[in-house]
């Protein structure tokens, strides 16, 4: 039996796939499941340099605080593999988006989406809370106002390694 079709958030994110099972076959093997985009959702896709660069660091806790400023307290996949964050939004997002540094992807784009239970690295994972439904999505205003915190009210330049980790 498969214990992710027990979790809400994963029922909810392949409700409206056209083959649900094989996207839970990828979360039984601990795999990222590809799911298209535009039907529950979108995702604004964000380089991991840019959330680093507001967050002051690489640090999980500090990359939380990041969103949370932004008013952002869930539906966020982290792929440190290809050094991307997603913020997953309502759909038709993409259709008014019209922000270089974070491209939104829209109705028929496919997106690796790991199983709810997986909020740790290595791998493809959450960075916050799984959405359950389309009011637990991040709100585009709010994706907006974390980007415009990297425009503004960032510090400039790259944050500092140190032990392969990046520090304010």
């Amino acid at each position: 039996m498969n214990t992710f079709a027990h979790v809400p958030a994963a029922r909810w994110l392949v409700s409206r796939e056209t083959h649900p099972s094989v996207a839970k076959e990828a979360w039984a093997r601990d795999q990222p499941a590809v799911l298209r985009t535009g039907l529950h959702f979108e995702a604004v896709r964000l380089s991991a340099d840019l959330v680093h660069h507001i967050a002051r660091s690489t640090d999980r806790d500090a990359v939380e605080r990041a969103f949370a400023r932004a008013g952002i307290d869930g539906a966020v996949i982290v792929d440190p593999p290809r050094r991307w964050y997603y913020a997953l939004v309502p759909p038709g997002t993409a259709e008014h988006w019209a922000d270089p540094e974070g491209a939104c992807l829209g109705p028929d784009c496919y997106l690796g989406v790991p199983a709810a239970h997986r909020a740790d690295p290595p791998g493809t994972h959450w960075l916050l809370t799984p959405p359950d439904g389309e009011e637990a999505l991040c709100a585009a205003g709010d994706v907006r106002r974390l980007m415009a915190e990297g425009r503004n009210g960032a510090p400039q330049g790259r944050p500092r390694r140190h032990n392969g980790l990046s520090l304010p």
